[in-house]
């Protein structure tokens, strides 16, 4: 308090500005407050009515998720370690544990892409 009326004194027709870490801090905290608050409506599984299918059954990103997970799995056969993998591929190692350690035959959402959290 003190060091605001000391520079309204000083400075009557100085400009307040904020700077960018205060700004971002202000507002994860808010955020942070909003979250707490709403906890338990967030919890709540949405409604089939709110449900959006996650991709077209045969786009082109399910393609892709298809043939990375074959390259992935082929390479692994022949014993290829991670590291060498995801050089050849161009894939970071635990996209490429994802990848192997995932059957898109088993999951939950059909063919869908190798997360794991």
């Amino acid at each position: 308090m003190a060091f605001t009326k000391a520079i309204r004194q000083a400075a009557p027709d100085a400009l307040e500005v904020a700077d960018h870490w205060h700004l971002l801090q202000n507002l994860s905290t808010a955020v942070e407050k909003t979250c707490r608050r709403h906890r338990d409506c967030l919890r709540r599984p949405a409604g089939p009515e709110a449900s959006l299918p996650l991709a077209t059954p045969d786009g082109p990103l399910l393609d892709r998720i298809r043939r990375r997970h074959a390259e992935v799995n082929e390479l692994a056969g022949t014993g290829m370690s991670l590291n060498a993998i995801g050089r050849r591929l161009q894939l970071d190692r635990k996209t490429v544990r994802r990848y192997r350690n995932k059957d898109l035959a088993t999951s939950p959402h059909g063919s869908c892409a190798p997360r794991s959290h």
